[in-house]
C-alpha cells in the first residue's frame, strides 16, 4: 500500500474498535494523558452490546464480584438512567447485569466525550502502513478516499484482528481441527406480551422450552439460543429471542447469507409463540439488532496463548491484568444453538477463578500493538472463556494503561514493568489478587 496516502489524524494511541474493549482501551489511555483517537466502522459504539443488542454481564464468580473498572463505572452511570437492572437470582451469577442497549450507547457517548476523545464512527480500517516490527498508521475508508491515522502505539480491539492481520502479524481462525468459528446469532426482541398473564406465563417456562426443543429436534422449528418471555427483568423490557445460524465472519458474502437466514427463521417462532406460549396470543415482532452477533474470527498470536488448561486449572499468572470466570462456553460451530455452557460440569466452583495474563495482549510479532477483545492471543477453547462483554473490559483496560506506560517509559509493549501496570489498574479499581500474582511469580 502507498506510503503518499493523506494523513486524517495523528494520536499517541489509536484504537481500532470501539466495541467493548476498544472503550475501555481508549477511556483508559485518555486517562492516563494519552492524546487518543477511538476509530470504528459502525455508527454508533459499543459493538456486540448495541450493533448486536447483547444486553447483559456477568460480574462474578458467585460469590464474590471480581470484575470491577470500568465495568462497573458503567453500571454506575446506567443507573443514573435507571438503564441497568442486577439480576440477584439469574441461574449463572448472582452479579450479572440486564443494561438498555440504547442507554448504554448514550453512557458510551458520555464517556469518551469527557476524556477528549477523538472519535470516529464510520470509519472502517482496510489496511496498514508500516516499517519493520513498527505500525506506523493504519489505513481507513471515509467518503474522501484511503486516509491515513497515525500513532505511536496502536491497539487492535476490532474483534476480528483487523490490524493484527493488515500488520503481517501470524493469526489463527476458528477451531484448530477445522477452522470453524463458534455459531453466531441474531437477536429479536418482541412486543405485545400480555402482562396481566404473568404467573401463567411464567409457569409455562419449563413445558415451552421442552416443547421448543422436541420441536427444533422434529425439524418443524429452527435451532434457537436462548429465549426468554417471563422472569423478573422480562417485565421491563420485551421478551427476546436468540435466532442461531452458522457461517463465515471473514468472508462479507458468506456473513451476509448468515444474517438473512438467521432473520428467515423469525416468522416460524412468532406463530409458534402466539400458537403454544400463553399470554403471547397478539405478540409482534418489535425489533431485531442491526448486526449479526459473532462469537469468534480471527485471533492474533500474541507472547502467551490463553488455553482451556488455563481456564479448567484457574491459573494464575505474573503478569495478571484481572481476573475472568466463565467457562470454555463454545456455541455449535455447525449453527444448531447448542453449547457447552449446557453441561454443568464444565463450569467453575462458586469462587474460583483464573487471572488473564497481559502477555495476550501484545501481538508477537509487532513492537507496537496491543490486542484485545476477542482477537487476543487464544486457543478457540481459551477465547470460549474470555469473549464475553465483561472479561473484555478487562482486556481493554489493560491495554489502555499498558499504551500509556509504554509511551511514559519509552520501551516497547513487550518490555513495560507489569508491577507498575497492575498497580495502575489497581489504582483504577480493577480487582487483581495480588497474593495470587506473588505466587506465580515464585513459583
Amino acid at each position: 500500500m502507498e506510503k503518499n496516502i493523506p494523513v486524517l489524524l495523528q494520536a499517541d494511541v489509536i484504537v481500532v474498535g470501539g466495541g467493548p474493549a476498544g472503550i475501555c482501551a481508549a477511556i483508559m489511555a485518555a486517562r492516563g494523558g494519552a492524546k487518543v483517537a477511538l476509530i470504528e466502522r459502525w455508527p454508533i459504539l459499543g459493538g456486540q452490546s448495541t450493533m448486536a443488542r447483547v444486553c447483559m454481564w456477568h460480574t462474578s464468580d458467585r460469590k464474590k464480584e471480581v470484575i470491577l473498572g470500568l465495568t462497573r463505572e458503567f453500571v454506575d452511570r446506567l443507573k443514573v438512567y435507571d438503564g441497568v437492572q442486577q439480576l440477584p437470582d439469574f441461574p449463572r451469577r448472582h452479579e450479572t447485569y440486564l443494561f438498555s442497549n440504547e442507554w448504554i450507547n448514550i453512557v458510551y457517548d458520555e464517556m469518551v466525550r469527557e476524556c477528549g476523545i477523538r472519535v470516529l464512527c464510520y470509519t472502517p480500517c482496510v489496511g496498514v502502513l508500516k516499517s519493520g516490527r513498527k505500525v506506523d498508521s493504519i489505513v481507513v475508508g471515509s467518503k474522501m478516499g484511503l486516509r491515513q491515522v497515525q500513532g505511536k502505539i496502536f491497539i487492535d480491539a476490532t474483534g476480528d484482528g483487523d490490524v493484527g492481520f493488515f500488520s503481517g502479524c501470524e493469526t489463527v481462525v476458528g477451531r484448530e481441527r477445522d477452522g470453524k468459528v463458534q455459531g453466531m446469532t441474531v437477536v429479536a426482541g418482541f412486543s405485545g406480551l400480555d402482562k396481566s398473564r404473568r404467573k401463567e406465563i411464567e409457569e409455562a417456562h419449563g413445558p415451552m422450552f421442552k416443547l421448543m426443543d422436541e420441536l427444533c429436534q422434529q425439524g418443524k422449528l429452527p435451532s434457537h439460543g436462548p429465549h426468554w418471555f417471563g422472569g423478573n427483568f422480562i417485565w421491563r423490557w420485551p421478551g427476546t429471542l436468540i435466532a442461531c445460524i452458522n457461517g463465515n465472519p471473514l468472508d462479507e458474502e458468506d456473513l451476509t447469507r448468515a444474517a438473512m437466514d438467521a432473520r428467515a427463521k423469525l416468522p416460524k417462532f412468532l406463530e409458534f409463540f402466539r400458537e403454544y406460549w400463553p399470554g403471547c396470543e397478539k405478540l409482534e415482532l418489535a425489533w431485531t439488532a442491526p448486526s449479526i452477533g459473532i462469537r469468534e474470527s480471527r485471533r492474533v498470536r500474541g507472547l502467551y496463548t490463553f488455553t482451556a488448561e488455563d481456564i479448567y486449572k484457574q491459573r494464575s499468572f505474573p503478569d495478571a491484568i484481572g481476573h475472568g470466570f466463565w467457562m470454555v462456553d463454545i456455541h455449535d460451530p455447525e449453527g444448531s444453538g447448542r453449547t457447552t455452557w449446557m453441561d454443568k460440569s464444565t463450569h467453575l466452583a462458586p469462587g474460583t477463578t483464573y487471572q488473564i495474563p497481559y502477555r495476550i495482549l501484545v501481538a508477537r510479532d509487532m513492537d507496537n500493538l496491543l490486542i484485545a477483545g476477542r482477537c487476543a492471543s487464544a486457543t478457540h477453547e481459551g477465547m470460549a472463556g474470555l469473549r464475553v462483554q465483561s472479561h473484555c473490559h478487562v482486556m481493554g483496560q489493560a491495554a489502555g494503561a499498558a499504551a500509556v506506560l509504554s509511551l511514559e517509559d519509552n520501551v516497547v509493549l513487550a518490555n513495560i514493568d507489569t508491577a507498575k501496570l497492575q498497580r495502575r489498574l489497581i489504582d483504577n479499581g480493577v480487582f487483581i489478587d495480588e497474593e495470587r500474582v506473588k505466587n506465580a511469580r515464585h513459583s
